[in-house]
């Protein structure tokens, strides 16, 4: 009857056949790289990169396979009884699953036995990508989950371990009975046989199979830069820093702020101000982000401008926020655009964990110039390559210069949040105006804050210089950037003539990420004092608000 199983004659059992163990570990190794292009959403890494490890498991599952048809075979040394496609399948499946649950676990408790912490140097640059590619401490699997050895996987206990070896080893038994019923059963094997001329011939086909998808592409070392356009490249790092936000000693004790790597720690008492790059429109840049705190992960975004970030091994698509532990790296690689309009500032800052550190400072900006743009020291005017810093004197070609400020609005999140104490380390008070309860110093520009209170005592010495300066004679671009708050901010220079043609003095409401620029030709205003501040009253009374000093050129000045 059609359909009707094949009827052995009596005394002959079935019993699996020896070449199976080639096609059912390649199958089970297939499918290990089906998981791990799921899990990296269609985009596995190349062979290469994963070479000792896919080496490792198509040893293990050809060992565990050998057990497996062994088995079977002892077990239907005596059994005469006709079997379906599906029994033996059931049968193979079975074996398979009793021999790899075991050693799966004890691998597992064994690898984490023997396993001793790295001590990381917090100064060290590593890569992120080939860090969690080169991870051993998983038994099978280890292609698709290799993170699970990562600084920030948790493995605490020797039930996690347990758990986590029995996960990996039924992930691997989900494609074994299908693929067993087709090797198995009669006429599937017969059509392979007459398709490709012999079983063994079927067996490489489908070994090449398993591997080939892995090993089409090329790994490229590094993201690159497209070619015949101009690079610039940074060294970004975040780091712990008290962050003092007046003369009178407030600060933010747990704060975190991104700098140059290589750059000078600054002259004691000298003001911090967030870090600001500079690029021409066109150029290609090449962001190199380390994490260099000692225990929590940080993260670098870019607010408005697309890129690729990859380690080492290989790049892959931009991922906004993604955070790093503690000494890891990823090099962020952007074609700007050369669009004239794309001028301006970019926020540069952690979104990640709720914007906790961005909060206590970890924000910055990067500013894009026109094409040819040359940078200048804005204190002694000369050439200044890289144009890191908030205040920098601009020469675009073919075009008169000027001075250029950065300004970071920021805000540190609502009283019972915000860390701000005195110089004694005494939380500062909490006030409450029109638009509810704020701590004082949880507002401010470029890290600086000057609340409005009554204090108990006098500060520790007199104010500091106005940090903005400039020449009457001069024009001024100011760069406005919106950091660490959802709420919005509305900047203003007070004091400046509000005239339709004169968007300084005019009130501009600024939403969380974005940024705006306003510019003053020179000789418009006199010599004197303006307050640039923010019309939200509780803002302006929490801290965020600058005196910017225009004062008449010496005769001496450059």
């Amino acid at each position: 009857m059609k359909g009707a199983p094949v009827v052995l004659a009596e005394g002959e059992p079935w019993k699996p056949r020896w070449e199976l163990v080639v096609p059912l570990a390649c199958g089970v190794l297939g499918w290990e790289l089906v998981v791990l292009g799921l899990l990296s959403g269609g985009d596995p890494p190349p062979a290469r990169a994963v070479a000792a490890l896919l080496v490792k498991d198509a040893a293990l599952l050809l060992g565990g396979w050998v057990l497996a048809v062994a088995g079977v075979r002892a077990y239907r040394r005596r059994e005469t009884r006709p079997l379906t496609s599906a029994h033996k399948a059931g049968l193979l499946s079975t074996a398979f699953l009793l021999v790899l649950l075991p050693v799966a676990v004890g691998r597992g408790l064994v690898q984490r036995q023997l396993a001793t912490p790295e001590a990381l140097d917090p100064g060290a640059a590593r890569s992120a990508t080939p860090s969690a590619l080169q991870d051993d401490s998983r038994f099978l699997c280890s292609v698709a989950n290799a993170d699970a050895g990562a600084e920030d996987a948790p493995a605490d206990t020797w039930g996690d371990t347990a758990w986590t070896a029995l996960r990996d080893a039924l992930l691997l038994q989900v494609p074994v009975f299908p693929l067993a019923w087709l090797l198995v059963h009669r006429r599937v094997r017969t059509a392979l046989t007459s398709a490709r001329g012999s079983a063994f011939t079927s067996l490489i086909w489908l070994g090449t199979l398993c591997l080939w998808r892995a090993s089409a592409r090329p790994a490229p070392e590094a993201p690159a830069c497209p070619p015949g356009i101009p690079i610039r490249a940074y060294a970004v790092s975040a780091v712990a820093a008290d962050l003092v936000l007046n003369a009178e000693g407030d600060h933010v004790p747990q704060g975190v702020r991104y700098v140059l790597d290589g750059a000078g720690a600054g002259s004691p008492g000298e003001p911090l101000h967030p870090l600001v790059l500079r690029a021409n429109l066109g150029e290609c840049l090449r962001l190199r982000f380390t994490n260099r705190l000692a225990r929590e992960s940080a993260a670098l975004h870019l607010e408005g401008l697309g890129g690729t970030v990859g380690g080492p091994a290989r790049p892959r698509a931009f991922v906004p926020g993604a955070s790093l532990p503690p000494g890891q790296s990823l090099t962020y690689v952007l074609a700007l655009p050369r669009e004239p309009e794309a001028q301006g500032a970019y926020l540069l800052h952690d979104p990640e964990e709720g914007g906790d550190r961005e909060a206590r400072g970890l924000f910055g900006a990067l500013v894009l110039e026109p094409a040819g743009t040359r940078y200048h020291d804005a204190t002694t005017g000369a050439p200044h390559a890289s144009g890191e810093g908030w205040e920098a004197l601009i020469e675009p070609p073919g075009a008169p210069a000027f001075r250029e400020w950065v300004l970071i609005a920021h805000a540190m999140g609502p009283p019972e949040v915000a860390d701000v104490r005195s110089a004694r380390g005494e939380p500062l008070p909490e006030l409450d105006e029109m638009a509810g309860p704020f701590r004082a110093g949880a507002f401010g520009l470029n890290y600086h804050s000057h609340p409005q209170f009554e204090r108990d005592e006098a500060g520790p010495g007199p104010r500091t210089l106005p940090p903005l300066r400039s020449y009457r004679d001069e024009s001024v671009t100011l760069r406005v950037v919106h950091a660490g708050n959802a709420e919005p901010h509305i900047p203003h220079v007070h004091g400046w003539r509000e005239a339709a043609d004169e968007p300084m003095g005019q009130p501009h409401l600024l939403m969380p990420g974005g940024s705006l620029s306003l510019t003053a030709p020179g000789q418009r205003h006199p010599a004197g004092d303006y307050l640039v501040h923010c019309h939200v009253p509780n803002h302006t009374t929490g801290g965020e608000r600058l005196t910017w000093r225009v004062i008449e050129r010496p005769a001496s000045a450059p």
